[in-house]
């Protein structure tokens, strides 16, 4: 009698079990074609392919990143499995090495059960420039770090050994702000050009110095 109760109760538990149980969402699966046609140039510094997908059902974005195989002429495939079903919206950018989207495309498509669904996009330039230099403090000739160095809208913090890189910044010409509680900041214009706009060595002066004037000629 006692075997009857413990299987009734197992059958039972095994019941509530199955009625809490979250049913699996649809989804399907996405493949992206980024096309380089032969006859348009997508510049050699664009060294790899990002691509988000993003859109309902997907809290963040879907993010994958690819290397470029050759300079032109070629094609990357990329694939995100499980996704859930639904409007998508698919980005995607060839950076150089620094970050700046030098390339980029942009596509809708639909995501199905079960279903695989393939878009093919062909990619566009854009007018974004990185801007890069180095920063020395201009009393001990040494690197200057995390000093905020900023383009428009755009920033960056020097590394240990001075180099910035702002990226993103549209190419003409734009105020270069250099800021922090170490050194005296100052703006300078600057004259923004693709593909990559080297500012080189910048001179930035500590704070507690009152002489030379605030904006070191460079």
């Amino acid at each position: 009698m006692r075997w009857c109760i413990w299987i009734l109760l197992l059958v039972a538990l095994s019941g509530c079990g199955v009625g809490i149980r979250q049913k699996a969402s649809p989804e399907g699966s996405l493949t992206i074609i980024v096309h380089f046609p032969p006859k348009r140039v997508i510049p050699s510094e664009a060294q790899r392919i990002r691509v988000l997908v993003s859109g309902q059902g997907l809290a963040q974005p879907l993010e994958k990143v690819a290397e470029r195989p050759s300079p032109e002429g070629s094609e990357v495939r990329i694939t995100f499995i499980n996704v859930p079903i639904g409007p998508k919206t698919v980005t995607v950018t060839a950076e150089d090495q620094y970050g700046t989207q030098r390339a980029i495309a942009i596509a809708e498509t639909n995501i199905s059960a079960g279903q695989k669904t393939t878009v093919t996009v062909e990619l566009a330039l854009t007018n974004l420039v990185s801007v890069t230099g180095r920063l020395i403090n201009i009393r001990t000739a040494q690197p200057a770090a995390n000093v905020t160095v900023k383009v428009v809208d755009r920033q960056s913090v020097s590394l240990n050994d001075g180099f910035f890189a702002v990226t993103n910044v549209p190419e003409g010409e734009h105020l270069l702000t250099i800021s922090s509680p170490e050194y005296r900041g100052y703006s300078k214009s600057i004259i923004v050009s693709v593909p990559l706009t080297d500012l080189g060595e910048l001179p930035v002066l500590p704070s507690q110095l009152m002489e030379p004037p605030d904006a070191p000629d460079f």
